[in-house]
């Protein structure tokens, strides 16, 4: 199907080019087009990038009006919407009580709708004995790197069991079901505001992706960075207290091996995985660092209570 006419013909603005991955360059800037195929997604979106703006101090990359002032534009395979696409990222350190506004609103949003599943996909943890019998057979991995592995699957599986302690401790049987929170790169700056730009993906159930962008954050910004972030959040919505043995559950899980094994086991040539392996060593390191801060910071709420 070609797009550009419809967009030409719905919207307000002349396409001048397009680029790839759905992104045009137009005459009132640079836009991205997504598609949908399931209106309760599209209608999920467009709700939260509604209740989540704060304008004018916050935005999102809400669905830009047609020129009949709809939303969205029905065409053969489902839905057409359009969105701002900005270049310039938002910085973080120094400019945490930005982001903790935004990504508060988001959990409270998220609280809202935690009884609608509808949309939601649920991200399981997996079983690794696969992982170990792949570790052990293929010759793509040196001696000491695949030693490296079997100790971080032991670690991961025990690591496993305490966020399973965790969740059994929580008095939340459901938790909040929001759009992808997993890069520092999703929010952009334009005239100094902040403009988040979301997914079409489903929604998640919990905090999987959130504690992967906060492990982000603390290796790009340091310990003291993130507290101050996470105290932020918790002064709006009293984050650790309602959330906060969750959130740890969830920075238990070592997700980071799990995208790693998963790349290690499509490599085909060693050099591959060099490149990932440095890269998972980064990340494992990072999330130990999280979940050492996160249990510092739910303890300092305990010696408060105390007192």
């Amino acid at each position: 199907m070609d797009i550009l006419p419809l967009i030409k013909e719905n919207y307000p603005f002349e396409v001048i080019a397009e680029q790839a991955d759905g992104i045009i360059d137009t005459t009132q800037g640079r836009k991205k087009y997504r598609l949908w195929q399931d209106e309760k997604l599209l209608n999920w979106h467009q709700e939260w990038r509604d209740k989540c703006s704060d304008i004018p101090y916050q935005l999102t990359d809400r669905m830009i009006q047609t020129k009949d002032e709809k939303k969205a534009v029905q065409i053969e395979t489902g839905w057409l919407t359009v969105h701002d696409e900005l270049v310039e990222s938002f910085p973080t350190k120094n400019y945490e009580h930005k982001w903790a506004n935004f990504i508060a609103r988001m959990i409270e949003f998220g609280d809202t709708k935690k009884g609608d599943l509808s949309t939601v996909i649920k991200r399981e943890f997996p079983s690794t004995s696969e992982w170990k019998v792949w570790i052990s057979e293929t010759a793509l991995l040196n001696d000491k790197k695949r030693n490296i592995l079997q100790s971080c699957i032991q670690e991961a599986m025990r690591r496993k069991h305490k966020a399973l302690e965790l969740t059994k401790e929580s008095k939340n049987k459901r938790l909040p079901i929001m759009d992808k929170v997993s890069s520092l790169n999703q929010a952009k700056k334009v005239f100094e505001l902040f403009v988040w730009q979301g997914t079409s993906e489903a929604p998640e159930s919990g905090f999987i992706s959130l504690t992967h962008f906060l492990q982000q954050w603390v290796g790009q910004n340091g310990e003291e960075s993130l507290v101050k972030l996470l105290d932020c959040i918790d002064d709006q919505i009293e984050f650790r207290k309602k959330f906060g043995n969750d959130l740890l559950a969830e920075a238990w899980l070592p997700w980071e091996l799990v995208d790693a094994m998963d790349q290690f086991q499509q490599c085909e040539r060693t050099e591959e995985v060099e490149i990932h392996f440095s890269t998972f060593q980064k990340e494992w390191n990072e999330r130990r660092q999280l979940v050492l801060t996160l249990i510092q910071w739910l303890k300092e709420d305990r010696k408060k209570v105390a007192t």
